[in-house]
């Protein structure tokens, strides 16, 4: 028998393998739950939001189940969760629905692909994570089998122009006054609002000759819907110069997915008026500049150097702050019912490993259990997250 048949002859027995592999797993996941995997949109535009939804539903109700579902990392998308909902339906019959937001980066085909988990336990297991002593709390001893999915693939379209902004987006400014002294302050700002993809770097404000600029972006909102990134930025500006100036009109170009438009956020010109120093106050050293006229201007550029001073160095020093306070969990010593602790350890502390405290938290929430367990699940998590 020469080579190239056994190699055929192999391909065969292991692609018959493979075959029965995926058939053992299709009929265990079939044997413990119904499930599936859909998407609101196939064919998105890149940078466009889709809502991912994926449902099981157990079938076999001889014990306690749960399900577990994480996406796969992949730089060919961007995919958060926005919601996941658990209902005991009747004795041993859950129900839990996964909702995702997922951005593609990239057009073409792609795959994105999910790790879904049943775990399965008995009543006496679950029971006892609820009867144990504070000495001795034993978490759930389950049976895991992982499932298989079939990727959900998206045939994403590409852009044909180059874009700043995808979504549908506003731009307004305002301006504080139009005429100062030399070196006094002119503030300016941006507003930004609308809903999209939250991964972008514009500049409402460009470089300006012989003008120095102090920035500060302030993010009032951000937050994942099913549609997207709900935004709501304002960028600030202070303008300091010792002659008259223009402030120039920006184009941003923009997609809109919804509406299958490109369009342009456009903003104002604005011509500022300074009133110079003139040349005998520049000569004259002794009273450079005269009070009367200036001081209030370079009093007005320092109290605002200083405030852009402090606000840079604020934005070096605030993520060691904002690790520093969460450190102390104060938003999980908050959490006042198990619901409120779930929906926080899912959203902020996603990255700390805590999965296996969902299950127990649902079971709270849809099986009325007592504060006492509450209470005991909250101690364990910031047990864990303390000696972490």
């Amino acid at each position: 028998m020469s080579s190239s048949i056994k190699d055929i002859q192999m391909k065969n027995t292991l692609g018959k393998i493979l075959l029965l592999l995926l058939a053992s797993l299709s009929l265990i996941a079939d044997e413990l739950a119904e499930y599936s995997l859909t998407a609101n949109k196939m064919t998105p535009y890149v940078k466009e939001a889709v809502e991912i939804s994926f449902r099981a539903h157990q079938t076999d109700r001889s014990d306690v189940m749960f399900f577990f579902l994480t996406p796969k990392e992949s730089d060919a998308y961007k995919i958060v969760l926005l919601q996941k909902e658990a209902k005991e339906i009747d004795y041993h019959e859950k129900e839990t629905t996964f909702t995702y937001l997922l951005f593609p980066l990239k057009s073409g085909e792609i795959d994105v692909d999910f790790n879904f988990v049943i775990k399965v336990a008995s009543d006496a297991a679950v029971a006892q994570v609820y009867t144990g002593s504070r000495d001795n709390v034993k978490w759930i001893e389950t049976d895991d089998t992982q499932i298989q999915l079939t990727p959900l693939r998206l045939n994403v379209k590409g852009l044909s122009q180059s874009v700043d902004l995808v979504g549908d987006f506003t731009l307004a400014s305002k301006l504080e006054k139009n005429s100062a002294n030399a070196y006094e302050n002119i503030n300016i700002k941006y507003f930004l609002k609308g809903i999209g993809f939250d991964d972008f770097s514009i500049e409402p404000l460009g470089k300006i000759a012989g003008v120095d600029i102090f920035k500060d972006v302030v993010k009032h909102r951000n937050r994942a819907t099913k549609d997207g990134y709900k935004i709501q930025r304002e960028f600030n500006y202070a303008l300091i110069s010792p002659k008259s100036f223009t402030i120039p009109a920006q184009e941003i170009a923009c997609f809109s997915p919804l509406q299958n438009r490109y369009y342009t956020l456009k903003t104002k010109e604005y011509k500022i008026a300074i009133k110079e120093l003139p040349k005998s106050e520049l000569l004259d050293k002794e009273e450079y500049p005269k009070k009367e006229d200036y001081s209030e201007g370079f009093k007005n550029f320092m109290v605002y150097l200083l405030i852009f001073i402090a606000g840079y160095i604020t934005a070096k020093i605030d993520l060691p702050l904002r690790l520093q306070n969460r450190s102390k969990y104060k938003d999980i010593k908050e959490s006042s019912s198990a619901k409120e602790l779930l929906y926080t350890l899912m959203h902020s502390y996603s990255d700390k490993k805590l999965e296996h405290f969902y299950n127990p938290l649902e079971d709270i929430v849809y099986k009325k259990s007592s504060k006492k367990s509450f209470s005991k699940i909250k101690r364990e998590i910031l047990k864990t997250l303390q000696s972490s």
